[in-house]
């Protein structure tokens, strides 16, 4: 298990959302400044298909169920961190 919360996809390997063929989706040329704004946010891409026409915006990155696991992972480290800290600081400085 990699400690990662956003694993990267790969759209261009996918099915299409509209006809479901794999490997018909190819980036596409932003057209107006909604689609400027998406590109520039560097979440998401905008892509075509090449069989049904279907353009659209798809993820860059995405969540699974590892991902949760990986951020309670990290989230029960920073606690546990901060409460051994604070009893350092506590023994040392007093209260």
């Amino acid at each position: 298990m990699q400690l990662r919360i956003f694993f990267k996809t790969f759209p261009e390997t996918t099915r299409c959302p509209s006809c479901g063929k794999i490997g018909t989706i190819r980036r596409s040329r932003t057209k107006n400044l909604f689609e400027a704004a998406v590109k520039l946010s560097r979440i998401a891409n905008l892509y075509k298909c090449r069989e049904c026409g279907w353009r659209g915006i798809l993820k860059k990155y995405t969540v699974n169920k590892y991902s949760f696991i990986t951020l309670i992972f990290y989230v029960a480290l920073i606690v546990s961190v901060a409460y051994v800290i604070r009893q350092v600081l506590l023994k040392n400085f007093g209260a």
